[in-house]
Protein backbone atom coordinates (compact mmCIF):
# COMPACT_ATOMS: atom_id res chain seq x y z
CA UNK A 1 0.00 0.00 0.00
CA UNK A 2 2.87 2.26 1.17
CA UNK A 3 4.70 1.25 -1.85
CA UNK A 4 2.18 1.87 -4.61
CA UNK A 5 1.38 5.38 -2.62
CA UNK A 6 5.11 6.79 -2.94
CA UNK A 7 5.13 5.42 -7.03
CA UNK A 8 1.72 7.39 -7.30
CA UNK A 9 3.35 10.92 -5.27
CA UNK A 10 6.20 10.07 -7.73
CA UNK A 11 4.17 10.03 -11.24
CA UNK A 12 2.65 12.87 -10.22
CA UNK A 13 5.08 15.28 -9.45
CA UNK A 14 8.24 13.82 -11.25
CA UNK A 15 6.98 16.47 -14.49
CA UNK A 16 6.66 18.94 -12.08
CA UNK A 17 10.40 18.47 -10.91
CA UNK A 18 11.81 18.49 -14.17
CA UNK A 19 10.07 21.15 -15.51
CA UNK A 20 11.24 23.18 -11.92
CA UNK A 21 14.88 21.81 -13.45
CA UNK A 22 14.31 23.33 -16.58
CA UNK A 23 13.05 26.50 -15.51
CA UNK A 24 16.11 26.60 -13.39
CA UNK A 25 18.47 26.14 -16.10
CA UNK A 26 16.97 28.82 -18.80
CA UNK A 27 16.79 31.47 -15.83
CA UNK A 28 20.39 30.47 -15.08
CA UNK A 29 21.37 30.83 -19.15
CA UNK A 30 19.07 34.10 -19.32
CA UNK A 31 20.70 35.11 -16.46
CA UNK A 32 24.40 35.10 -17.70
CA UNK A 33 23.44 36.36 -21.04
CA UNK A 34 21.64 39.52 -20.39
CA UNK A 35 23.24 40.48 -16.96
CA UNK A 36 25.38 43.63 -18.70
CA UNK A 37 21.86 44.73 -19.57
CA UNK A 38 20.48 44.59 -16.31
CA UNK A 39 19.38 48.41 -15.56
CA UNK A 40 21.66 49.69 -12.50
CA UNK A 41 20.87 53.14 -12.74
CA UNK A 42 23.84 56.60 -13.41
CA UNK A 43 26.65 54.07 -13.55
CA UNK A 44 29.82 55.72 -14.50
CA UNK A 45 31.88 54.12 -17.23
CA UNK A 46 34.05 56.38 -19.03
CA UNK A 47 36.02 53.41 -20.61
CA UNK A 48 32.97 52.61 -22.60
CA UNK A 49 33.06 55.50 -24.44
CA UNK A 50 34.42 55.31 -27.46
CA UNK A 51 37.52 58.83 -28.64
CA UNK A 52 35.47 58.59 -32.06
CA UNK A 53 32.69 56.93 -33.63
CA UNK A 54 32.89 56.26 -37.49
CA UNK A 55 29.61 56.23 -39.43
CA UNK A 56 29.10 53.80 -41.87
CA UNK A 57 26.07 53.90 -44.57
CA UNK A 58 25.60 51.29 -46.90
CA UNK A 59 23.53 50.98 -49.63
CA UNK A 60 23.93 46.84 -49.45
CA UNK A 61 21.98 46.45 -52.77
CA UNK A 62 19.39 47.03 -55.50
CA UNK A 63 18.10 46.14 -58.80
CA UNK A 64 19.37 48.73 -60.54
CA UNK A 65 23.19 48.88 -59.19
CA UNK A 66 24.44 49.03 -63.17
CA UNK A 67 21.76 51.37 -64.32
CA UNK A 68 23.32 54.78 -64.67
CA UNK A 69 19.92 56.38 -63.82
CA UNK A 70 20.13 55.67 -60.41
CA UNK A 71 21.30 57.39 -57.23
CA UNK A 72 20.79 57.88 -53.49
CA UNK A 73 20.44 60.17 -50.83
CA UNK A 74 20.45 60.46 -47.43
CA UNK A 75 20.46 63.06 -45.01
CA UNK A 76 21.23 62.06 -40.95
CA UNK A 77 21.96 63.22 -37.58
CA UNK A 78 23.74 61.18 -34.70
CA UNK A 79 22.89 62.38 -31.15
CA UNK A 80 24.21 62.03 -27.61
CA UNK A 81 20.92 61.14 -24.92
CA UNK A 82 22.22 61.37 -21.44
CA UNK A 83 20.42 58.67 -19.41
CA UNK A 84 18.47 60.86 -17.29
CA UNK A 85 17.26 62.89 -20.56
CA UNK A 86 16.68 59.73 -22.08
CA UNK A 87 14.06 58.36 -19.30
CA UNK A 88 12.34 61.44 -18.66
CA UNK A 89 11.65 61.74 -22.44
CA UNK A 90 9.96 57.85 -22.41
CA UNK A 91 7.81 58.77 -19.51
CA UNK A 92 6.64 61.90 -21.42
CA UNK A 93 5.65 59.97 -24.77
CA UNK A 94 2.21 58.64 -25.31
CA UNK A 95 0.99 55.52 -24.95
CA UNK A 96 0.76 52.58 -27.82
CA UNK A 97 3.13 52.11 -31.02
CA UNK A 98 4.85 54.94 -32.19
CA UNK A 99 7.64 56.06 -34.50
CA UNK A 100 10.53 58.01 -32.49
CA UNK A 101 12.03 60.72 -33.53
CA UNK A 102 14.59 63.27 -32.26
CA UNK A 103 12.39 66.12 -30.90
CA UNK A 104 11.04 63.82 -28.79
CA UNK A 105 14.23 63.64 -26.80
CA UNK A 106 14.66 67.35 -25.55
CA UNK A 107 17.68 66.76 -23.31
CA UNK A 108 19.52 65.36 -27.02
CA UNK A 109 23.37 66.31 -27.88
CA UNK A 110 23.79 66.69 -31.62
CA UNK A 111 27.47 64.70 -32.28
CA UNK A 112 26.74 64.40 -36.24
CA UNK A 113 25.14 65.42 -39.02
CA UNK A 114 25.34 65.47 -42.81
CA UNK A 115 23.51 64.78 -46.60
CA UNK A 116 25.40 62.22 -48.95
CA UNK A 117 24.51 61.54 -52.59
CA UNK A 118 25.84 58.70 -54.42
CA UNK A 119 25.25 59.09 -58.16
CA UNK A 120 27.17 56.20 -58.91
CA UNK A 121 25.80 52.91 -57.16
CA UNK A 122 27.67 50.11 -59.27
CA UNK A 123 30.09 48.81 -56.85
CA UNK A 124 29.33 48.50 -52.86
CA UNK A 125 32.53 50.42 -52.48
CA UNK A 126 30.68 53.48 -54.17
CA UNK A 127 27.66 52.50 -52.20
CA UNK A 128 29.41 53.11 -48.60
CA UNK A 129 29.82 56.18 -46.88
CA UNK A 130 32.12 56.15 -44.13
CA UNK A 131 32.69 59.38 -42.07
CA UNK A 132 34.72 59.02 -38.41
CA UNK A 133 33.43 61.84 -35.69
CA UNK A 134 34.82 63.36 -32.11
CA UNK A 135 32.60 61.58 -29.53
CA UNK A 136 33.78 61.09 -25.76
CA UNK A 137 35.58 64.80 -25.69
CA UNK A 138 31.44 66.02 -26.55
CA UNK A 139 30.29 64.18 -23.74
CA UNK A 140 30.52 65.78 -19.96
CA UNK A 141 32.26 63.47 -18.24
CA UNK A 142 29.33 62.53 -15.00
CA UNK A 143 26.88 62.24 -18.32
CA UNK A 144 29.06 59.09 -19.43
CA UNK A 145 27.30 56.34 -17.58
CA UNK A 146 25.49 53.03 -18.50
CA UNK A 147 22.30 53.81 -19.84
CA UNK A 148 22.57 56.95 -21.87
CA UNK A 149 21.64 56.13 -25.68
CA UNK A 150 22.86 57.21 -29.26
CA UNK A 151 20.37 58.32 -31.45
CA UNK A 152 20.78 57.62 -35.50
CA UNK A 153 18.17 59.45 -37.10
CA UNK A 154 18.15 59.29 -40.93
CA UNK A 155 15.92 60.41 -43.60
CA UNK A 156 16.87 57.84 -47.21
CA UNK A 157 15.52 58.40 -50.61
CA UNK A 158 17.20 55.92 -53.64
CA UNK A 159 16.13 55.77 -57.35
CA UNK A 160 16.59 52.61 -58.97
CA UNK A 161 16.75 52.82 -62.36
CA UNK A 162 15.87 49.60 -63.48
CA UNK A 163 12.64 49.60 -61.54
CA UNK A 164 12.54 53.55 -62.81
CA UNK A 165 11.01 54.03 -59.12
CA UNK A 166 11.99 56.39 -56.01
CA UNK A 167 12.01 54.62 -52.54
CA UNK A 168 11.80 56.54 -49.23
CA UNK A 169 12.38 55.78 -45.40
CA UNK A 170 12.91 57.71 -42.58
CA UNK A 171 13.60 56.73 -38.96
CA UNK A 172 15.81 56.52 -35.32
CA UNK A 173 17.89 53.95 -34.35
CA UNK A 174 18.93 53.73 -30.39
CA UNK A 175 21.87 51.85 -29.35
CA UNK A 176 23.97 51.85 -25.93
CA UNK A 177 27.01 53.42 -26.16
CA UNK A 178 28.55 49.52 -25.57
CA UNK A 179 28.40 46.77 -27.95
CA UNK A 180 27.57 43.60 -26.46
CA UNK A 181 26.58 41.85 -29.25
CA UNK A 182 28.92 39.08 -28.62
CA UNK A 183 28.64 39.14 -24.95
CA UNK A 184 26.38 39.82 -23.01
CA UNK A 185 28.10 39.50 -19.63
CA UNK A 186 30.64 42.16 -20.33
CA UNK A 187 30.87 44.66 -23.29
CA UNK A 188 33.46 47.06 -25.28
CA UNK A 189 33.14 50.68 -26.39
CA UNK A 190 30.86 50.60 -29.35
CA UNK A 191 33.10 52.72 -32.18
CA UNK A 192 31.04 51.92 -35.19
CA UNK A 193 27.22 52.79 -35.94
CA UNK A 194 26.01 51.08 -39.17
CA UNK A 195 23.17 52.21 -41.41
CA UNK A 196 22.15 49.45 -43.96
CA UNK A 197 19.73 50.06 -47.12
CA UNK A 198 18.42 46.92 -49.63
CA UNK A 199 16.17 47.72 -52.45
CA UNK A 200 14.30 44.64 -53.52
CA UNK A 201 13.52 43.63 -56.79
CA UNK A 202 9.62 44.33 -55.71
CA UNK A 203 11.05 48.23 -54.82
CA UNK A 204 10.44 47.66 -51.30
CA UNK A 205 13.17 49.00 -48.70
CA UNK A 206 15.02 47.60 -45.73
CA UNK A 207 17.00 49.05 -43.24
CA UNK A 208 18.97 47.37 -40.65
CA UNK A 209 21.92 48.41 -38.28
CA UNK A 210 23.96 44.80 -38.29
CA UNK A 211 27.34 44.94 -38.37
CA UNK A 212 29.01 44.05 -42.15
CA UNK A 213 32.08 43.45 -43.41
CA UNK A 214 33.47 45.01 -46.56
CA UNK A 215 32.11 43.93 -49.43
CA UNK A 216 28.89 42.26 -48.36
CA UNK A 217 26.15 42.40 -50.35
CA UNK A 218 24.19 39.62 -48.67
CA UNK A 219 21.35 40.54 -46.54
CA UNK A 220 20.97 37.96 -43.99
CA UNK A 221 22.87 38.75 -40.90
Amino acid sequence: MAKGFFRWIMVMLLPLILAGLHLSVVQSQQGSRGVFRNREPNVHVPNLYADKLTLKITVVNLPGANDPRSYSECSYQVFFVPEDKYYEALQALPGGAQNLAPAQFPGRMLIAEGTIKKNVLTTIGERTFTRSVPFKAKIPDAQQTKFARLMFSYAVKIFDGKLNRAVYRSGVFLNFPFDDSSNQSSAWRRETLYLNFLVTDGGELYRSQWARKDGDTSWDR
